[in-house]
């Protein structure tokens, strides 16, 4: 059996299986006929070539989940880039910023809420690029990619290029490169109560059917002050 290097993993184990079946169903015929006394003896040419199939087959299932996950790399290398959790590497993010910052000027910015919607600071904001990021790699597999079909570039058309503009507008909302809301230096976020989750895991874990731990005097302080509670710092540049 053989199957060509850029074929589906799934398909080509189809396909084996369907072989498989094939032969199966032969040699039951043959087993027949040598009972009713039509043949002495089974064909030997059609055992060698089941056992090479079945060798095949083990072959193609066991390659098969590599293949699907790999994409050029590893085994390791994520099927789905994302701008969030991508290598802390310059060549990484210039990789990156190579494809989209094109794409963002022949694609995107044709749409009209597309330009609307765009911040100048969009690159100071992770989820913005995250969210580009995404929609141009799915532009690419809708228009470019191996399943590439009308049905999937109707969906970008129609669903995902929409709800990202929409997003994104809410992403830069009451920001720019003259009054931006993020101040240099400090963390970009975090999380609320991180260091305070005990009391949390022994409610969820053992009472969860009645409310939850009352708010400490210092969590209530920190509440007053603001900041203390918040996923993210206090910004003089705009609102959150």
């Amino acid at each position: 059996m053989k199957h060509n290097d850029h074929e589906d993993p799934g398909v080509a184990a189809q396909r084996a299986v369907s072989a498989l079946a094939r032969t199966v169903e032969a040699l039951g015929r043959d087993v027949q006929a040598m009972r009713a006394g039509l043949r002495n003896t089974a064909s030997a040419q059609e055992m060698t070539r089941l056992a090479k199939i079945v060798t095949e087959l083990g072959e193609v299932l066991t390659q098969a989940p590599a293949k699907r996950t790999a994409t050029g790399g590893d085994e390791d290398t994520p099927a789905v880039r994302s701008w969030l959790v991508l290598a802390e590497d310059q060549a990484a993010v210039q990789a990156v910023l190579s494809e989209l910052l094109p794409w963002l000027q022949t694609v995107y910015l044709r749409y009209k809420d597309g330009r609307e919607s765009l911040p100048v600071c969009w690159l100071w904001h992770p989820e913005i690029v995250e969210e580009l990021l995404w929609l141009m790699d799915a532009w690419t597999t809708a228009f470019h990619g191996e399943e590439a079909s009308v049905k999937l570039a109707g969906d970008w058309h129609d669903r995902q290029r929409p709800g990202v503009a929409k997003r994104v507008t809410g992403y830069g909302d009451g920001c720019s490169v003259l009054a931006h809301r993020d101040p240099a230096g400090l963390p970009a976020v975090s999380v609320p109560l991180m260091n305070e989750a005990d009391p949390f895991v022994a409610w969820w874990a053992t009472d969860r059917d009645h409310n939850g731990p009352a708010p400490t005097p210092e969590q209530v302080a920190a509440g007053r002050r603001g900041p203390g509670l918040s996923a993210v710092p206090d910004t003089a540049g705009g609102q959150r």
